[in-house]
């Protein structure tokens, strides 16, 4: 597919050269706040209800079809994993998470509380980027599945990068519950 290609011979690399580790920061939390204001007004059946978008640059097909609290689930479940990757890279540890995309699909179910859940996960990834990170200009690399071996600082930029791609997943939800 030419998008994936591009995304990730272009424009993953030139964000990661453009973007500061404190700018990549600022847009994560920019962009989960986006994602909060999106559930926010949810009631609990449009929170769960799924909802088949279109294929866009980032999503796999197998995640097409996803409910809003299904995407939240997602973020934490990802984002977490980054935060201590992020962490161990940083400090010249072996990482211990597992970047994997078939792992960290949703299983669904949960309820509001996914809401709740996702602000304290957005407060918990400020923290821990904030005080447990050592060299942020550290040398150790760790693969992800779709960009190969990348740093600290190009997992940081991953981070506000895929918050980015999943809050416009989150769009077209919202969009599709209004049909």
């Amino acid at each position: 597919m030419v998008q994936a290609f591009a995304l990730r011979q272009f424009i993953f690399p030139a964000y990661c050269l453009t973007t500061s580790w404190d700018n990549a920061l600022v847009a994560f939390q920019a962009e989960g706040q986006k994602v909060l204001a999106l559930a926010g007004p949810l009631t609990e059946d449009r929170l769960q209800r799924r909802v088949l978008v279109k294929a866009s640059m980032g999503i796999e097909d197998s995640s097409r079809y996803w409910s809003a609290a299904m995407v939240m689930e997602h973020l934490i479940e990802v984002g977490s994993r980054t935060a201590v990757g992020i962490v161990e890279l940083s400090n010249g540890a072996t990482v211990t998470v597992k970047a994997d995309i078939a792992d960290v699909k949703p299983v669904g179910g949960k309820g509001s509380e996914i809401i709740e859940d996702f602000r304290q996960f957005l407060d918990d990834y400020v923290w821990i980027v904030a005080e447990e990170v050592g060299n942020r200009r550290s040398k150790s690399r760790y693969p992800h599945p779709w960009f190969g071996e990348l740093n600290a600082h190009q997992w940081m930029c991953l981070g506000a990068v895929h918050q980015s791609i999943h809050r416009k997943q989150m769009e077209r939800i919202v969009a599709g519950l209004e049909r």
